[in-house]
């Protein structure tokens, strides 16, 4: 599939009106024809890497890096020192126009990047043992401003989640990592922030922030095929927004934007959300000022919650109970404002956020006993940070 020519969505659309308005003088959202072309330059550091990762099921070597995606349309990428946690840039890439949430192919030898600012979804190459990436094909997401990107685990699709269209396409990943012809484009419900793959890749979630539901859907070759009911429905006005699985699948995790909440949900045999369980506040006893709650993340070992509060500006830590249910264990500074994003490395000794609107990312270790969060270092970004994720990718 071949560039395209994006049109950049209008102001209204972008993924979050209740946060401050990333695109001041001082960082300039980038117009459409400053988006490079396939195969575009990447500047790139000569540093070398800063440790050695482990063989993943018997394949070829791995080291994380993380991958910070500025309002300034630049994807910055990390090497990360896995015992102190210190961020060192390796290289950076304007991809496109606001990248705002990227995926990995399960090799980690492709990434997936929305661009909220010009509804588009490109594929990147990446260079094993740098991290650094290059941009190899894009796709109209067919809807403005996308916020969210996910790609099934055996890697046959990548979908995506349009925040002003309230729509989600799916596409085929093919040979190269190549973007496949659209197979579907549903419409779950107004403002459509997330789409989760189930650990088959046979389902498909998708969160809508407006009407207040989780889409739920089977996968095919064919598209998206809605579930009986096709929607679990969440309270009305509470801005539903990021949805977790926890890792055996039994339980759903819905964070609230609005009111800073979250739900508890059973997940049946065929994929379907139950009612409510259990309905938790993100926000410490007392807590005054207003707050809206942004990204949701489950520990793998299946123990640990973690949420993000705008506002309050801190990590609240949840323990998991046999049931399911949520114990308040403790809120830890985020250490800037504004946790728009946040994730777990893929080995889950390290959780990352990135602060808005103070423009910098923080390091915390994780205590796998108890799930405490112990904060490590920070560094400071050149535009507001919008996205970070951490990925293992081939050493060679």
């Amino acid at each position: 599939m071949g560039p395209l020519l994006a049109a950049l969505m209008c102001a209204a659309c972008g993924g979050d009106d209740d946060a401050s308005d990333p695109r001041d003088a001082s960082t300039p959202g980038i117009d459409a024809s400053d988006a490079p072309e396939i195969d575009a330059d990447v500047r790139e550091d000569a540093a070398s890497p800063s440790d050695a990762g482990t063989p993943d099921g018997g394949g070829p070597m791995r080291e994380t890096f993380v991958y910070v995606g500025l309002t300034s349309g630049d994807l910055v990428v990390y090497a990360l020192d896995a015992s102190s946690g210190a961020l060192t840039e390796r290289s950076r890439t304007r991809t496109g126009d606001f990248p705002s949430f990227l995926a990995p192919s399960p090799d980690g030898r492709f990434l997936y990047v929305v661009h909220e600012g010009a509804a588009e979804l490109a594929a990147l190459e990446v260079t094993p043992g740098t991290g650094a990436v290059r941009v190899i094909d894009r796709a109209a997401t067919e809807g403005g401003g996308p916020t969210h990107v996910a790609v099934s685990p055996d890697g046959r699709f990548v979908a995506a989640a349009n925040y002003g269209g309230g729509s989600v396409p799916i596409f085929p990943i093919e040979a190269g990592g190549m973007i496949g012809d659209r197979l579907d484009l549903e419409r779950p419900g107004g403002q459509a922030h997330q789409v989760v793959f189930d650990a088959g890749g046979t389902h498909l979630y998708a969160v809508s922030k407006e009407d207040a539901l989780v889409a739920q859907y089977a996968v095919s070759a064919s598209g998206l095929a809605p579930l009986t009911p096709p929607s679990r429905a969440m309270r009305p006005g509470a801005g539903s927004r990021h949805l977790a699985l926890s890792p055996d699948e039994r339980f759903a995790y819905v964070i609230h934007e609005l009111d800073s909440t979250i739900t508890v949900h059973a997940r049946a045999a065929d994929a379907t959300l139950g009612p409510e369980l259990q309905r938790i506040s993100t926000r410490e006893e007392g807590a005054s000022g207003g707050n809206t709650t942004a990204e949701i993340l489950v520990h793998p070992s299946g123990r640990f919650l973690y949420g993000s509060n705008r506002g309050d500006d801190d990590v609240v830590r949840f323990r998991i109970g046999s049931d399911g249910l949520l114990a308040l264990e403790g809120h830890e500074s985020t250490r800037g404002r504004t946790p728009r994003s946040m994730t777990l490395t893929p080995d889950a000794r390290l959780l990352i956020v990135a602060n808005q609107d103070s423009r910098d990312v923080q390091v915390f270790a994780v205590d796998p006993t108890s799930g405490a969060l112990t904060h490590r270092m920070g560094i400071t970004a050149d535009a507001n940070a919008w996205y970070v994720g951490a990925f293992a990718i081939p050493t060679e």
